[in-house]
Order: C-alpha cells, then structure tokens, then sequence
C-alpha cells in the first residue's frame, strides 16, 4: 500500500488507520516541532496528488482485515490541502462503520470551502498553537499571507456548523508560547469555540529545529490552569496510554515491527527516512513507532543534527 498505513497506536485515537493523501511534507506550515522534519514544499495552493480511485481501492482492500478505532486523514503533509479530502470521507464512510478523523493545522480554516469539505467527518483535530500573529510566525512559519485572526475566525465559525467530535490541539514549546500572555490569549480565542476538548501537547519526538523544547510534566500542568475544564494534557512521557487513560492494544503484526526497527537500529543509527525505507513503511508510520520506543525507553534520539538520528540505547551517541 502507497497511501494507507497502520493501524499505528495513537495516544489520542487508539488504534488509526493512517491515510496519507498529500506529498510528504508538502504543507502550509513549517512547525518549529515537526517530528518528521522540516517543509520541504511549503504551498496553500490545493491540488488532488493523488487519484481518487487509487485511494478508494487501497481502503477496499485494506478494510476487511484491520480492526481500528478510527480512519485517519492526517499522514506527512496537511490534509486539507487535497481537493479530494471530503469526497474521500465520505466514500470511507459508506465503506465502513469506522469512524473517520481529520487531522489538520487548521490553516485554512478562512475558507469556507475548505471548512464544508469536513463536514462529514466523524472527529476533525485542528490545532492552534498561537493566538498573536508574532508567535504564530515564530511557532508555525506559515506560508506569506496566512492571518491568524482569520484562521481563529475560521475555526469558530467551523465549530458552529459542524455535527461531529471537535477537538482542538494545542502545542506548547518552551520559550515559544508558554508565556502567561500567549497562553491567555490562546486561551481566549479558544472560549469562543464549540469544541469537546482542549488537547494540551508538548514536543516528545526529535523536533524539526533543536530549539524547539518540551515542557516538563509541572509545567504542562501549570499551563493547563489558563484553560477551561475542557483541556487535558494528553503527554504522559515514560508510558503507553491514550488521552482517555486506555492501554494502546498490540496485535503481532505490531510487535514485529517494534521488533524490526529495533534489530535495525541495533545495527546503525537512522533516521526516520532510514527506518521507513529500509522496513517498506510510511514516513509517518515510522515515526509513530519511533516514538513509542522513544518513550519506552528502548532507543534515543540525536536532535543536534537536521537528519534526526535515532540509535539503539545499547549504542553511544
């Protein structure tokens, strides 16, 4: 399969059929935290990439054989970005009962055409990582032109139409955006927005740029008090659990790949682009995976060099 990955676990969806319809990291940001690097085609212009049939028969014959809690539109570029996404989550959805997800960085929330296209999802994750336009340049490096205001505007008003789940992702970053005045001001923004949660999130896997830094445990909880009782933070470093407090199920298919990328890294170090093509997975895949060992302890990470290397904890950095 090109385009559909997984099930992969997912701390806040269980386990996610991934379904990647955009080149990778074709995107209308630049996040300071990506995991999977930096925007290497940094574009609001939308496009199909890929055929509409090619992904429908890959979910035809994906489908009858996984068990997951949730399809995922998210993968290695911003999702909105396909012409195609609200026909594909439909035709998802008349094909199963599996709920479908979006998740997007909510960059083009302004439009109302982009916002219609999902309306038929069952869940849509946009994130808001700033409220002043400042930070957002300096946390998200978006494409000239785009106007935080609007995309704030556009959530809202997204909110209001939609029927399904909303939940709204927040990455805090140390010394970016966890100030008492940013904080308030996300904060603000966020209360005239009808979502079920506030997903408070900090970096964990190797980010884009090595400035970009976690917060601890004490300060992700001081962050979540200039929030409503919506907001959770969903980072539990050290273990295995969803947002909702739910082990994260493994089947054996999933052990044998913890299992191959651990006997790979065992060899030599590597990158994410390392572990995916040498194991046939997908960019986000491998890094969904990388980060479950990562926090399990079994391996490290090098962050002081743009490739991202990770290593066996057995090897010396």
């Amino acid at each position: 399969m090109r385009y559909i990955f997984g099930p992969v676990p997912s701390r806040r969806l269980g386990l996610s059929l991934g379904v990647d319809i955009v080149p990778f990291k074709t995107c209308s940001f630049d996040c300071i935290y990506c995991q999977l690097g930096r925007t290497t085609c940094k574009t609001i212009i939308c496009d199909s990439f890929v055929s509409f049939e090619t992904i429908v028969n890959e979910l035809k014959a994906v489908l009858p054989k996984v068990t997951a809690n949730y399809i995922t539109f998210s993968g290695s570029g911003e999702p909105t970005l396909n012409l195609d996404l609200g026909r594909l989550i439909r035709e998802a959805k008349e094909l199963t009962s599996i709920p479908v997800a979006v998740l997007t960085n909510s960059s083009l929330f302004g439009y109302p055409e982009v916002r219609k296209e999902l309306l038929d999802a069952d869940l849509v994750v946009p994130s808001l990582d700033a409220a002043s336009q400042e930070v957002f340049e300096r946390i998200n490096r978006p494409y000239p032109g785009l106007k935080i205001n609007e995309i704030i505007s556009g959530i809202e008003a997204f909110s209001l139409d939609f029927r399904g789940k909303l939940w709204i992702e927040v990455m805090v970053v140390k010394g970016i955006n966890d100030d008492e005045r940013e904080l308030a001001r996300i904060s603000s923004a966020l209360r005239g927005i009808n979502a079920e949660k506030i997903q408070l999130n900090t970096v964990e896997r190797p980010p884009a740029e090595a400035f970009a830094e976690p917060l601890t445990k004490d300060e992700m909880e001081r962050v979540s008090h200039y929030f409503d009782e919506r907001a959770e933070v969903i980072t539990m470093q050290g273990n295995r659990q969803t947002s909702i407090g739910q082990p994260v199920a493994e089947g054996k298919d999933m052990k044998a790949k913890y299992g191959q990328i651990l006997n790979l890294l065992k060899r030599r170090p590597c990158t994410i682009a390392d572990v995916a093509n040498g194991l046939g997975l997908n960019m986000n895949e491998a890094s969904k995976y990388l980060g479950i060992l990562l926090r399990l302890g079994l391996i490290n990470a090098d962050n002081s060099t743009s490739g991202k290397t990770y290593f066996h904890r057995s090897h010396g950095q």
